[in-house]
């Protein structure tokens, strides 16, 4: 997959004019976007016409519901639930990590959200008002409460039962399209065949035998979310 974004113009300047448009066009873009970890709404107000191809490949920001708030798209193409960090209230910033809850991103604003939002995920998104299907019974919506909730790697699981919770932990895989590498991040689809190891009675796959290494030299390291990650 290409992660080019929309980047042809007609009758594009050439020489000292086309460099000044660049500037001009920089200048815009992060005047509408602000500065991430500013506070949503503290000022500025997005053009109606969004500046697209300034930032290339991903992550990135998109267009949100609000015109100051955009989400972002991260590598896997998915774009972000929210449009301002769960627990600073702030604009998110595309270099922050996301949290994947059933299979879907959280972004945040800087490095100690994450970590603040894994401790107590219910809470958070509750105030998203978050909606997710269960992920064994898809046409049941899931429920944000402790019991009902499961981790594989760093990625947060919720269930519509508890039954559904013990059908998941038997066979992770059988519900689990796409997964985060707790080392390197990346998301793969995890196989019977991927590296795997458990730790602390929790299931870790990995996208590779390497990043299984890591792991296994420094399991404190990166078994859940750092600050430092």
């Amino acid at each position: 997959m290409t992660n080019d974004s929309p980047t042809s113009r007609r009758g594009r300047p050439t020489g000292s004019a086309g460099l000044g448009l660049a500037a001009a066009m920089l200048a815009l873009c992060a005047f509408a976007v602000g500065a991430p970890g500013q506070e949503v709404g503290s000022g500025g107000d997005t053009p109606a016409e969004w500046v697209e191809g300034i930032r290339p490949g991903l992550p990135n920001y998109v267009r949100g519901e609000h015109p100051d708030r955009p989400r972002i798209m991260y590598r896997d193409s998915l774009v972000s639930l929210n449009d301002y960090c769960p627990v600073r209230k702030a604009r998110l910033d595309p270099d922050r990590k996301p949290v994947y809850v059933n299979g879907t991103p959280i972004g945040f604003c800087c490095s100690p959200c994450p970590v603040t939002f894994s401790a107590d995920p219910e809470k958070y998104l509750r105030d998203l008002h978050a909606s997710f299907p269960c992920p064994v019974h898809p046409r049941r919506r899931a429920i944000f409460d402790s019991s009902l909730r499961a981790r594989v790697n760093q990625d947060i699981f919720f269930f519509s039962s508890v039954q559904a919770k013990s059908r998941f932990l038997k066979d992770p895989l059988r519900y689990t399209k796409t997964l985060t590498d707790p080392v390197s991040f990346q998301r793969f689809h995890p196989k019977k065949a991927s590296p795997h190891v458990v730790f602390r009675g929790r299931d870790y796959y990995f996208a590779a035998d390497s990043t299984l290494a890591r792991f296994q030299a420094e399991p404190e390291k990166w078994f859940e979310r750092k600050t430092s990650h």
